[in-house]
């Protein structure tokens, strides 16, 4: 961690730097892993830009409100008989993120940005689970609590941004960010998780400008 910090440190310390920016977002966004389907969210950033017009960020993001799902599987008992699931999650994801988008447009009204994105996640997983035996509820309901952190994903942004919006300092946008999440070992004893989530983010922003250029 202290060696990230150096380096983060570092970076701002040798970028051509011409302002200050921070954000807030809301976002929706899924992954190919059940427990984590239809999530809404929002997100703060604080972004340096550079003389270039490009830009270095620091995000925050909280995803939650998850869809409900069901697991099927077969008893290992008897090879017959069915095992249901219906699971209620309100699992939530964590992540703090950093990037580096390259402005590829600029003009007086606009901008389009692509870069790459790295993050540290954190995953709270509080499911509520209801199991049944060839449709007669066995074990009753259970709840499931737990958590999966430091998960280390990378990804990259495509973002497209209206300036001066009502002022000169307040500019709009909304971006996507397809990213791969390293969530499991490969290996692991009992493990039924993925090792890699897919996720995808559509973000819609609202950022204001702290210095001018």
């Amino acid at each position: 961690m202290k060696k990230l910090i150096l380096a983060i440190f570092i970076l701002v310390s040798v970028l051509d730097l011409s302002g200050q920016e921070i954000e807030f977002f809301g976002h929706y966004s899924g992954s190919n892993y059940n427990k984590y389907q239809n999530n809404i969210g929002y997100g703060l950033g604080y972004y340096h830009l550079t003389k270039s017009s490009n830009k270095l960020g620091f995000i925050f993001q909280h995803s939650f409100f998850n869809k409900e799902y069901s697991e099927i599987y077969p008893s290992s008992e008897d090879g017959i008989s069915k095992y249901i699931k219906d699971i209620d999650p309100k699992n939530q994801r964590v992540v703090f993120k950093m990037n580096y988008a390259f402005n590829l447009v600029t003009n007086p009204k606009s901008n389009f940005f692509i870069g790459p994105e790295v993050g540290i996640n954190y995953f709270f997983i509080n499911e509520q689970v209801t199991r049944y035996e060839n449709a007669l509820i066995s074990a009753a309901n259970y709840q499931s609590e737990y958590s999966e952190k430091n998960k280390f994903s990378f990804g990259f942004l495509v973002e497209f941004e209206l300036k001066e919006i009502i002022t000169e300092r307040i500019s709009i946008s909304s971006s996507i960010h397809p990213e791969f999440i390293y969530y499991e070992k490969n290996g692991m004893a009992g493990g039924h998780s993925p090792t890699f989530l897919s996720w995808l983010n559509f973000n819609f922003s609202i950022k204001y400008k702290l210095k001018k250029d």
